[in-house]
């Protein structure tokens, strides 16, 4: 079947972004407005110190300008992602990134500036106006970063050293997608076939297990052949964080990390030692896909095949939206009618059409709707996608509504949990409707789908966290990072968290070295915590309705007005304590169970 083109596709499975700017000549007339508005920013330099009248003038303006940009922003990297063969939107996109780009540039002195104000002076100033008083907890955060803040020809040498200290990324990110070379593999039948990231995971999904099993060996083959290249790259990513780490007089690497976001350490270690303590569960998981599968000798390389044959049930786009909306109901009437305004809004762009970009997203700025990327197929993953993203945007739309402009985003750390309630609040309708059906096959496919979502988004994070810090503080100690350490270490970690159930083959000891994540620096866990939370949510939700019009006030609606790990305990999940996780592998528990009867008793 032929692509459809983008001028074909319905108006109503289209976002609306005349929302945002009627025409394309009226983006572009703003554009110009604010790139001349871009040459007056430099009289807002050595100002803000003078008095309170003038530092809110300067936070005024710099808040105007990131207004103005994000929303230009929005507006064209929407346009150019829903047809990137359109040589204008392309255009329109490049020249607003670097306008975007240059308003960041040209502004980089405020926080600097901000600095070298004494911290008694700032009071003074915030207490002095009430216009001003609003911005007392972003000072607050700036005021706490002053100890490894240096002195501005400090800042600038290790600024200029940036490029230098990156090289381990830049060369890791060569090798692992541009180099990378694995071949071609064989299926049952003797075809071959290309070998490439995106390949891999659907062969390993494959019921060839002949297929699975050449896959597996292929690319650890070129992992093994790269070991000590890729033992050095990480090595030197994870020194460059410590030198940096250490030039800012931060404790250790992870509290540098950590401190970004205002999050306690005790929350990671907390996330590690509960998961270890229950790791029984996901080892209970494996022995259940080993006698499901039939595998007297259960692999490594078949723990990605699902437990369900037969074809997966379709949803029309009509159906899909339905389910949404009915799965939302305890989140009560004013969430189910602010939702519903994705639709009648037009905020989703539903259809894949020619050169349109892959995958989906929610996106948007503080002044536009919370729009949404699709490429909807029908598939009851599609549905879950559908929902993922609608809430990120009602995270969003909440956020907006409800606070000021500097405090109208949300931390990374929070950034899954909506969206992750979301999904289980579906679940749950789900797998009710499909019950009262008597659909057991959809039942299997829904709790098929749900345990796979906790074994790799709490507990494959969670290893990856634990042996992440490992390596984190071998650096920090002192030791070094060989290949062999690499190696030896992940593969413990491996069967120490995958247990007796499975046969291992020791080319899952190259894992580490093909995890791009292990270079972003202490961010998997928050995969863990965000999914933990988001269950944990969604248990108080459909416990107490009350708790749904708490969920919203206390966190949807809070975004960066408070630390991160005080709204989701406002809202009633305190991460720093091993219950939120508890109960997600509680759940995890029950699901296995529900599977293992239902599948077994036919």
């Amino acid at each position: 079947m032929a692509e459809l083109l983008r001028k074909d596709v319905k108006l109503e499975d289209t976002w609306d972004l005349t929302t945002i700017f009627k025409t394309d000549e009226d983006f572009w007339a703003e554009f110009k407005n604010a790139e001349e508005n871009l040459k007056n920013i430099s009289n807002y330099q050595n100002k803000l110190a003078n008095s309170a009248k003038d530092l809110l003038e300067v936070l005024k303006a710099s808040e105007e300008c990131d207004l103005r940009l994000s929303t230009l922003y929005v507006y064209a990297h929407l346009k150019n992602d829903q047809d990137t063969t359109e040589a204008k939107y392309k255009e329109m996109y490049s020249k607003t990134y670097d306008l975007y780009v240059k308003n960041m540039t040209e502004w980089a002195f405020l926080t600097p500036e901000l600095m070298e104000v004494d911290e008694k002076i700032l009071d003074s100033y915030l207490n002095e106006l009430d216009d001003l008083k609003i911005y007392k907890f972003e000072i607050e955060k700036i005021n706490k970063s002053r100890p490894h803040v240096l002195d501005k020809e400090s800042e600038k040498l290790i600024s200029m050293a940036g490029s230098a200290l990156s090289a381990s990324s830049d060369i890791f990110s060569a090798l692992n997608n541009t180099d990378v070379d694995f071949g071609e593999v064989e299926d049952k039948d003797g075809n071959k076939l290309p070998l490439n990231h995106g390949t891999y995971g659907q062969y390993m999904e494959s019921k060839d297990r002949i297929l699975r099993e050449n896959s597996f060996r292929a690319i650890y083959k070129f992992y093994a052949a790269h070991n000590n290249t890729l033992a050095a790259t990480l090595s030197g990513k994870l020194k460059a964080t410590k030198y940096y780490a250490d030039t800012h007089k931060y404790s250790s690497t992870r509290n540098s990390a950590l401190s970004n976001n205002h999050i306690p350490e005790e929350v990671y270690d907390n996330l590690v030692d509960t998961v270890n303590k229950n790791l029984h569960v996901l080892h209970k998981f494996f022995r259940l896909q080993k006698k499901v599968l039939g595998e007297e000798q259960f692999r490594l390389y078949d723990r990605g095949v699902s437990m369900i044959d037969g074809e997966p049930a379709k949803f029309s786009w009509e159906e899909a939206r339905d389910l949404v909306l009915e799965a939302v109901k305890p989140m009560g009437e004013t969430y189910y009618n602010d939702m519903k305004k994705a639709f009648s809004e037009r905020w989703i762009d539903v259809r894949p059409n020619k050169g349109k970009r892959s995958g989906a997203y929610s996106s948007g700025g503080y002044a536009t709707n919370p729009f949404i990327l699709m490429n909807y197929n029908e598939t009851l993953d599609n549905v879950f996608t559908l929902i993922h993203e609608l809430g990120h945007s009602m995270h969003s739309y909440y956020t907006r509504k409800n606070q000021p402009q500097t405090y109208g985003s949300y931390s990374i750390f929070v950034a899954e949990v909506a969206s992750t309630c979301n999904e289980a609040l579906l679940s749950n309708y789900l797998y009710k409707k499909f019950e009262s059906e008597g659909n057991r096959d959809a039942m299997l496919q829904l709790l098929n789908q749900d345990l796979i979502g906790y074994v790799g988004t709490l507990y494959r994070q969670v290893m990856f966290a634990e042996f992440e810090h490992l390596i984190h503080k071998t650096i920090q100690e002192g030791g070094v990072l060989t290949a062999e350490f690499l190696n030896e270490k992940y593969f413990d970690l491996v069967k120490k968290y995958h247990g007796d159930a499975l046969e291992y083959d020791e080319e899952i000891k190259y894992e580490w070295s093909r995890v791009p994540h292990f270079y972003y620096i202490y961010y998997v866990y928050q995969y863990a915590t965000g999914f933990s939370a988001a269950q944990a949510l969604s248990s108080l939700i459909l416990e107490d309705s009350k708790n749904a019009q708490i969920y919203i006030d206390e966190f949807l609606a809070k975004g960066n007005s408070n630390y991160p790990i005080e709204v989701l305990k406002n809202a009633g999940v305190d991460m720093s304590k091993s219950y939120p996780i508890e109960r997600a592998i509680a759940e995890f528990d029950k699901k296995i169970d529900a599977f293992e009867k239902l599948y077994f008793n036919k």
